[in-house]
């Protein structure tokens, strides 16, 4: 069971943090009745947290499973996670073309519909091949509403009031959070590990349903799909994603050559999978810049703080969950910093943010040690939790926000493709400074803190180079 804990974590870094905000649109009319559907809108759109629903149901359910399947080794079951991740990362590129050809609802309703029909395969599953291959299946379905959600929403919404949008977003997120490991707990608990499984299907369900009432079908530039392209990309993270979550070293090289081929192939294609004036946008480039650099940060503290409860502490699994989840309480601070964001910009809330989580960090550097001291915790937990939720979902917005809309849809899929790694990057190098799963020495933690929190600072810095949003002040 240990075995498999450190794959679940790094399977749990694939599902915070999956919105995006769409470019700059025509003004929005926000009559009583558009202004309800904009709402209802983002209400299903938010329902994309499904994924974050369903991953954390797996992970509690796991023991179940590995009972099921006695004759399984580990390195088998942990495929069940592995490679529902790597499915993610392989296509998720390829998804912001597709939804341009096909339409962006269409490619939204099909992804939830396909993900609970999986679902339902996994939950049946025979054997380990089945819910390994349903499972890498939900992966793609995952990818294509991950993609399409909060852009299609979001345009309903004038542009001063999209962070805002944003902010609820942000609430939606830890919601879904908290929510997720109580609600698959109690269903694994009170029936078995297929049940667990179930638990996307109605929100899935009603995702699909109600789409085609709140949103309006969108499409792309149409463009000959560079499927030479999509192959080294897709190869070159799901390669990278390997070596993060697997650890397979050997294939570092051979991810770094597949990555290297996909950015001559994007500088040279007629028709590149993803455009290279995408990153000349300098808003874009800077926010990128500093999200890498905050999601690596938030899960470095994320699978490090509670093994340092754990094992330098003593606490229990429930005393550590319950002193994790208040970060989570005060990330709703998101609304006030999307609310900030409309009327003065993302420069000073995300750079302000990143500087108060690692206030947070180094407050725990300096006050934690091997004696436990809940007062010196919950201070670092208050503040780290209020910095890092103004530099989520809000960061996403301050990427896409000024891309136009033939650009949106990829440069959302190569948005969320790098979150995706760097957060796996994120909690495999606090666990390589901490060493083996056992480690108890507060110096190797405090490092890995060190880690995050300088993480946190370099997001900050690379936000004052933000430019300021021209849009925003002609729109007060």
């Amino acid at each position: 069971m240990d075995q498999f804990r450190s794959t679940e974590k790094s399977l749990q870094a694939t599902v915070f943090s999956i919105t995006s905000t769409p470019g700059p649109l025509p003004d929005v009319d926000m009559s009583e009745r558009s202004t309800t559907r904009a709402w209802l809108g983002l209400l299903v759109a938010s329902m994309c947290y499904v994924l974050v629903l369903d991953v954390l149901a797996v992970a509690v359910a796991f023991p179940e499973i590995e009972e099921a399947f006695p004759d399984s080794a580990r390195t088998t079951l942990a495929w069940i996670t592995t490679g529902f991740t790597i499915a993610i990362a392989a296509v998720m590129l390829l998804v912001g073309q597709l939804a341009d050809r096909i339409g962006w609802r269409r490619t939204f309703m099909t992804g939830m519909g396909a993900f609970a029909c999986f679902a339902l395969i996994g939950a049946s599953a025979p054997n380990i091949s089945v819910l390994i291959g349903a499972r890498v299946a939900q992966g793609v379905c995952a990818a294509l509403f991950t993609v399409t959600a909060f852009p299609l929403a979001l345009p309903a919404f004038p542009l001063d009031r999209r962070g805002t949008a944003m902010g609820w977003v942000g609430v939606g997120g830890a919601t879904a959070a908290l929510l997720g490991p109580v609600v698959g707990a109690t269903l694994v608990t009170l029936t078995s590990w297929r049940a667990g499984l179930l638990l996307p299907i109605p929100l899935c369900v009603l995702a699909a349903v109600f789409a085609p009432k709140v949103f309006d079908e969108r499409k792309g530039e149409k463009r000959p799909i560079d499927f030479l392209g999509c192959l080294l990309g897709g190869s070159g993270a799901s390669a990278l994603a390997l070596v993060i979550l697997q650890r397979w070293w050997l294939l570092t090289p051979v991810a770094l050559v597949l990555l290297l081929l996909f950015g001559v192939r994007v500088t040279r294609h007629r028709y590149p999978l993803i455009r290279p004036e995408l990153f000349t946008d300098r808003r874009y480039v800077w926010a990128l810049i500093s999200q890498t650099a905050t999601q690596t940060a938030i899960f470095a503290w994320f699978f490090s703080m509670p093994l340092f409860l754990a094992n330098v502490w003593g606490w229990s699994t429930i005393e550590s969950g319950l002193a994790m989840a208040v970060p989570m309480l005060l990330s709703f601070n998101s609304v006030l910093a999307g609310r900030y964001a409309d009327r003065h910009g993302y420069r000073m809330v995300l750079s302000t943010g990143g500087l108060i989580a690692a206030a947070g960090i180094g407050w725990w550097m300096i006050t934690l040690d091997n004696e436990p001291s809940f007062l010196a915790l919950a201070v670092g937990l208050v503040v780290f939790g209020w910095g890092g939720g103004q530099v989520g979902v809000i960061g996403m917005g301050a990427a896409l926000n000024s891309l136009s809309d033939d650009l949106l849809a990829e440069g959302n899929a190569a948005l969320q493709t790098n979150r995706r790694l760097v957060q796996g990057l994120g909690a495999a190098t606090a666990l390589a400074i901490l060493g083996n799963r056992d480690a108890s020495s507060i110096t190797a933690f405090r490092w890995a803190w060190a880690f995050a929190g300088g993480a946190y600072l370099i997001s900050a810095i690379v936000m004052w180079w933000y430019p300021a949003d021209e849009r925003q002040r002609a729109s007060k």
